[in-house]
């Protein structure tokens, strides 16, 4: 299960340096570790980081103490939920001249992962990939009792595709194209119906020839 989540954002707020100085940060969300990323070269200085959870809230460090930066300034956090906005400020010292410059705050989002289903390719011929999409964290969420199963036009089920467990965040199954019968489905519309005890998510797949 992987997740992974690029962006680029920058909010000037709430700093002791100009608005215009405001460097951009890199947010990248992946299998629930949360990194962010100074843009620019700060080769030789020291840096701490601070989060809130709240914009004009307490700040609290996330190392105790100030870490030289041999070349990205970054922060790795754990600790985040899902569906969650944090504010972090990055507070950078020069060891020539002791001079300290804070960048932020700056509003980062953690991403949640939506409740469905997808299948590709799609169209398809043979073989495709199902991928389950449950909100919540696996680290934290118990399991979620998943019902998937292929539906006809009239809403019969061809093929059960997976029932039971299936954990939070993103994962997938692969489904060889066929029936219950081990047949091969013919060219035409088909319905992925998915059933959890958070609703029931349906998406039509496309067979070609």
């Amino acid at each position: 299960m992987r997740r992974i989540l690029s962006l680029s954002l920058l909010i000037a707020a709430l700093t002791t340096a100009p608005a215009a100085a405001q460097p951009r940060i890199t947010v990248e969300y992946r299998d629930e570790l949360l990194r962010v990323t100074l843009e620019g070269n700060y080769g030789g200085t020291y840096y701490q980081v601070w989060r809130s959870g709240d914009l004009v809230g307490q700040y609290n460090p996330l190392t105790s103490q100030y870490t030289l930066c041999t070349g990205d300034c970054f922060l790795t956090d754990l600790a985040v939920a899902p569906g969650t906005t944090y504010y972090y400020r990055f507070d950078i010292q020069d060891p020539a001249t002791g001079q300290l410059i804070s960048y932020g705050p700056y509003a980062v989002l953690v991403p949640d992962t939506p409740f469905g289903a997808t299948v590709s390719p799609n169209p398809s011929r043979g073989s495709a990939r199902i991928e389950f999409s449950l909100p919540g964290s696996s680290r934290r969420d118990a399991p979620l009792e998943v019902d998937a199963r292929l539906l006809d036009l009239q809403g019969r089920t061809l093929r059960v595709l997976h029932s039971g467990a299936v954990p939070r965040g993103l994962s997938s199954i692969t489904w060889d194209g066929r029936g219950e019968s081990g047949r091969e489905l013919n060219a035409g519309i088909y319905f992925l119906r998915v059933a959890t005890p958070l609703g029931v998510s349906t998406s039509r797949i496309v067979r070609v020839r």
